[in-house]
C-alpha cells in the first residue's frame, strides 16, 4: 500500500546503508547456522555447518525473511592450514576501511567456537591470526563459544548424583577452565568481547538462552557503534530479532532524528495535514523494527486504523471526548480520565471501537500547535512503540513465520488490557495543560514519550527485574 508521507529518515539511514554485514567465521558442527536463525530470527540452512568444502567466503547470503543483514560465511581453520586464511585476509583488506563504502564494509566478525571436551585446543592458529589481521583492520569481532548447553549435559551424566547448583558450578569451572583462559591468552593486548549461547538446537526439548543473544546483540551493537559511528548501529538494532531493548533503542533513535525532536512546538510539521503526519510516524516506526510481514500487514489500513482508534482516545480533552465517542462509559479507562469510583466497565475490543467524526475531521486538517494535537502525537508514537512491543514478544520464537492478523489483534488486547490506560493517564496529566507553552514549562515532550516507552514495554520491565534479583 502506498500511504502520503514526508520524507523518511529511516530511508535516508538505509540509503546509507541499508544491511548489516556479518562475516561468520566457524568450523563444521560449530552451530552457525543455528546462531544465524535465531540472532535474525530466520530459517538460515546455506551456512556450511555440513560438508567442508561448501563455503565461499565472497558470496553473499542473504535471506528474504530479513532484508537487514547480509551474511559471510568462512569454514573456520584446521591444523597447518593456510589456504581458507588467505582468503579471509584477501575478503576483508577488500571489504574494511575508510576508502570503502560503510554499506560495503564488513561490520561485524562472529567467530563462533563450539565449546570443547576436556583437552581439546580451543584457538587454532588461524583463529589467532584472524584476530590479529581484524584488530589491525579495526574490523569488530565478537567470540561466540556456541552449544554451552552440551558441556552442561555432560556434567548431568558424569555427575548423577549431584545437585543442579553442583552440576551447573562444575560446568562453569569448566568454561573457564577450557574457554576462557585460552581466550585471555589469545587476546594479549587487546580485549576480546565474548558471549556463550546454548538451547539453539531446535530440537524438541531445546531452550534458548535469550539472555545471552540478547548480551551478543547488545555487543553487536556496541562495538559498530564505536568502529562506524553514525547511524551503524540503528542499522543492527533493526536487522537483530531476539532483543526488544535494542529493537526499542533503535525505533527511538530513528524518531530523535528528526519528527520527535522539539515536538511541543515542532517545526517539522507545519502544512502538512495531521494524517500525513501520523503516516509518517507509522512508516518509521515500522520499518525501524523490521519485523517478518510479507503480507504487509503493518501497513495496511486496517492496522493503521486501530492504532489511530488508540490514539483518539487521548486527543480530546474530557468534554470533547464525552460529545465525540457515544460509548464513552464503556471506554473511560482507557481514555486515561478518571470518572466516579465505582463505575465498572467492559472495555470493548480494539475492533468494536469507532473513529469518531471529530478525529476525522482533524486528521484532514492542517497541522496546529495545540495541546490536543500534541496528545495525540504523544499516543500514536507511545501506543504504536508499545503495540510492536507486543507483537515482537509474541512472534520471538517463531523464527521465519510470517506475521498474521492473530498476532496483531492479540497484541493490540494485551496492551490494551495490560498498560492502555495507564499510558494514556500519564500523556493527560503531561499534556493536559490550556497552552503549548504551560506544557512545554514541564519538559520536553520527546523526553516523556521516551520515557513511556521505556516505562511499559513488557520485556524491558521483565529484564530489570531480572537484573535486580
Amino acid at each position: 500500500m502506498t500511504t502520503e508521507t514526508l520524507p523518511l529518515e529511516s530511508a535516508k539511514i538505509l540509503s546509507d546503508c541499508p544491511r548489516l554485514r556479518v562475516l561468520v567465521v566457524g568450523k563444521s558442527g560449530a552451530g552457525k547456522s543455528s546462531l544465524i536463525s535465531f540472532a535474525f530470527g530466520v530459517k538460515m540452512e546455506s551456512v556450511s555447518d555440513g560438508a567442508r568444502g561448501v563455503s565461499d567466503i565472497n558470496n553473499a547470503i542473504e535471506s528474504p525473511q530479513n532484508p537487514r543483514f547480509v551474511l559471510h560465511d568462512s569454514m573456520g581453520f584446521e591444523p597447518g592450514e593456510t589456504e581458507n586464511l588467505r582468503s579471509v585476509e584477501d575478503f576483508l583488506k577488500a571489504r574494511s576501511g575508510e576508502a570503502v563504502p560503510l554499506k560495503h564494509q564488513v561490520h561485524i566478525i562472529w567467530l563462533c567456537i563450539r565449546v570443547p571436551d576436556s583437552g581439546s585446543r580451543v584457538f587454532e592458529t588461524g583463529d589467532e591470526e584472524l584476530l590479529t589481521l581484524a584488530f589491525k583492520l579495526n574490523v569488530p569481532v565478537v567470540v561466540i563459544f556456541t552449544q554451552y548447553d552440551v558441556l552442561l549435559k555432560g556434567m548431568r551424566l558424569r555427575m548423577r548424583t549431584a545437585t543442579s547448583e553442583q552440576r551447573e558450578l562444575a560446568a562453569e569451572e569448566d568454561f573457564e577452565e577450557l574457554c576462557l583462559k585460552p581466550l585471555q591468552k589469545a587476546q594479549d593486548k587487546e580485549t576480546l568481547p565474548y558471549t556463550r549461547t546454548s538451547g539453539l538446537s531446535g530440537g524438541v526439548k531445546a531452550k534458548p538462552d535469550w539472555v545471552a543473544l540478547d548480551g551478543l546483540v547488545g555487543t553487536t551493537r556496541d562495538l559498530i557503534d564505536k568502529r562506524f559511528g553514525g547511524n551503524a548501529w540503528i542499522v543492527s538494532a533493526m536487522a537483530q530479532r531476539t532483543s526488544v531493548e535494542e529493537k526499542v533503542k533503535g525505533a527511538t533513535a530513528v524518531g530523535m532524528k528528526n519528527y520527535w525532536q522539539g515536538l511541543a512546538s515542532s517545526t517539522k510539521f507545519p502544512g502538512s495535514k495531521l494524517g500525513t503526519c501520523l503516516n509518517t510516524v507509522h512508516k518509521e516506526m515500522t520499518d525501524s523494527w523490521n519485523l517478518y510481514d510479507p503480507d504487509d500487514l503493518l501497513q495496511n489500513p486496517e492496522f493503521v486504523t486501530k492504532i489511530r482508534k488508540l490514539a483518539q482516545l487521548v486527543t480530546p480533552n474530557e468534554s470533547e471526548m464525552r460529545s465525540s465517542l457515544p460509548n464513552f462509559d464503556q471506554i473511560h479507562t482507557i481514555v486515561g480520565i478518571v470518572v466516579t469510583a465505582g463505575v465498572v466497565a467492559v472495555v470493548p475490543t480494539i475492533a468494536a471501537i469507532g473513529l469518531s467524526l471529530w478525529f476525522v475531521n482533524l486528521l484532514i486538517e492542517g497541522y496546529r500547535n495545540t495541546p490536543e494535537t500534541l496528545r495525540c502525537f504523544m499516543g500514536y508514537i507511545v501506543d504504536l512503540s508499545l503495540v510492536m512491543d507486543q507483537i515482537f514478544h509474541i512472534t520471538i520464537a517463531r523464527a521465519a513465520r510470517p506475521l498474521t492478523d492473530k498476532d496483531i489483534d492479540e497484541a493490540l488486547e494485551n496492551y490494551k488490557n495490560a498498560n492502555l490506560g495507564a499510558v494514556h493517564r500519564e500523556i493527560r496529566a503531561y499534556a493536559g495543560k490550556a497552552t503549548i507553552a504551560q506544557i512545554i514549562a514541564a519538559g520536553p515532550a520527546e523526553v516523556k514519550v521516551n520515557q513511556l516507552i521505556q516505562e511499559y514495554s513488557t520485556d524491558l520491565r521483565a529484564a530489570r527485574g531480572a537484573r535486580a534479583g
